[in-house]
């Protein structure tokens, strides 16, 4: 089956690639393995020149990655520019953080175990498959291939089907930089055949980002490897009485609408005090109004009909289109910015992520039952609080059972992705930063005395 690459504006056909046969992805796992010995014997400060040497490839690329991106995603160029920043961010922070990483010494009770040191050292994981995304195909490769590579992996790269394009760009931007190893990271074209060829292959590791029905597929499939999974969510916002209503309506509906709302972390839920509900809702609707004339395209034909069908369900179960609710007549892949007005939280949109520029308002009577609905969905990826009390919102932010919340604001992480973690359904929870989550640690004990221990034979 040969791969398309559609413009999502145009839906023109840009460009076809032959996916690769399980023969050829098993090559270049096995020719990747050996690349990876050798570059993890390389010293600390090689790697990180050969990697601030990619992102000098980057800088001189820019340009090119940014018009890649958006003739096959189809996203805002200033949106897809910024994330490229926050990459180039990505090496020196990971690079500086890195340098001045070591092993670790342990400390060990003298009493109980004399003459005796304890040293944690750290070692790479080996061969990463890393499965890629097509809503952020760069930002999304390189917040995992910067840590990965750092620290002595190779990466086995499939980008998705659908940024097929842009993802052997980034290979080639990877590959092209000064002194950077061959075999160390490696691109495979293909869809979920590939994809599924890729976690049962030989690799040592497996990264995903997507939707919750292939994260669980993976975890089937990976056997006993470290799997990192960054799934669905279906994030929240708790509008307060108190909160600056201008600044809550023109954050939540950026929040909503920016990226066509083909984000993870977007705000998609909004559970407002019946307080300040109808100001709150009228500059919502009124905001969606304006977003119509610069939303991005859906990135497929079937991305649009999925996100009708949920709308259209919603609607089924009771909730009210306040504005939009339909594909925008004109060439691409355009659907009309949404706000559905709930009667109650037993709803698709609450139960199911709807990936589209589409957003449910509830109106509740107090933050306590805001939050006790915002906590009622099986995802928890991110949430935010709209409110000028700060106190109130650190007890509301402790009481969201997600991975990250932002008071006042909505959808930027930290540097380069850093501890972008969901609960419950939207990912696999961790404290590790994301140059631990590439190292397993080997504990080397030593007795350092010529004498038996006392409860030896």
């Amino acid at each position: 089956m040969i791969i398309k690459s559609v413009n999502p504006r145009t839906e023109e056909v840009i460009a076809e690639f032959v996916p690769f046969s399980n023969d050829e992805i098993a090559n270049l796992v096995s020719r990747a393995k050996l690349a990876q010995k050798v570059w993890a014997n390389k010293s600390k400060k090689e790697r990180i020149s050969v990697l601030l040497n990619v992102k000098k490839n980057v800088v001189l690329r820019r340009q090119e990655l940014v018009d890649c991106v958006f003739e096959e995603c189809g996203f805002d160029k200033q949106e897809i520019d910024a994330v490229v920043s926050d990459v180039l961010d990505g090496f020196d922070y990971y690079c500086s953080v890195y340098e001045k990483r070591g092993n670790l010494v342990f400390p060990v009770d003298e009493k109980v175990f004399p003459e005796t040191s304890a040293l944690v050292r750290f070692f790479p994981l080996g061969v990463v498959g890393l499965i890629g995304i097509w809503n952020f195909p760069f930002w999304q490769t390189m917040i995992s291939a910067i840590p990965a590579l750092l620290t002595g992996n190779a990466v086995v790269f499939k980008p998705s089907e659908k940024a097929t394009k842009s993802g052997l760009l980034i290979a080639d931007i990877i590959n092209s930089s000064e002194d950077f190893p061959e075999g160390v990271f490696v691109a495979v074209v293909g869809g979920p055949d590939q994809g599924r060829f890729l976690v049962k292959s030989g690799v040592d590791a497996v990264v995903y980002t997507g939707n919750i029905r292939t994260g669980e597929e993976i975890l089937r499939s990976a056997g006993v490897k470290p799997v990192f999974l960054e799934l669905s969510g279906n994030d929240a916002a708790v509008v307060c009485s108190d909160c600056d209503l201008d600044q809550a309506v023109s954050g939540v509906v950026s929040g909503a609408f920016l990226h066509s709302g083909e984000v993870c972390d977007r705000i998609k839920r909004v559970y407002v005090v019946k307080a300040v509900a109808e100001q709150f809702i009228s500059g919502v609707v009124e905001g969606a109004k304006r977003f119509k004339e610069t939303v991005s395209p859906l990135i497929s034909l079937d991305a649009l009909h999925k996100v009708e069908s949920q709308v259209g369900l919603c609607v089924d179960e009771g909730a009210e289109v306040l504005v939009g609710g339909k594909r925008i007549k004109k060439r691409g892949f355009y659907f009309e910015p949404t706000v559905l007005r709930l009667k109650d939280n037993d709803v698709e949109s609450v139960r199911n992520e709807i990936f589209g520029p589409v957003l449910s308002v509830l109106v509740v009577d107090d933050e306590d039952e805001a939050v006790r609905l915002a906590n009622d969905c099986k995802f928890g990826l991110g949430a935010s609080v709209w409110t000028q009390d700060f106190v109130k919102a650190s007890r509301i932010a402790d009481s969201l059972d997600v991975g990250m919340v932002w008071v006042n604001d909505s959808n930027f992480p930290l540097v380069c992705g850093e501890y972008f973690r969901g609960w419950k359904l939207s990912g696999i929870p961790s404290s590790s930063d994301r140059l631990s989550q590439f190292l397993k640690s080997k504990v080397v004990l030593s007795f350092k005395s010529r004498s038996k221990r006392d409860w030896w034979f």
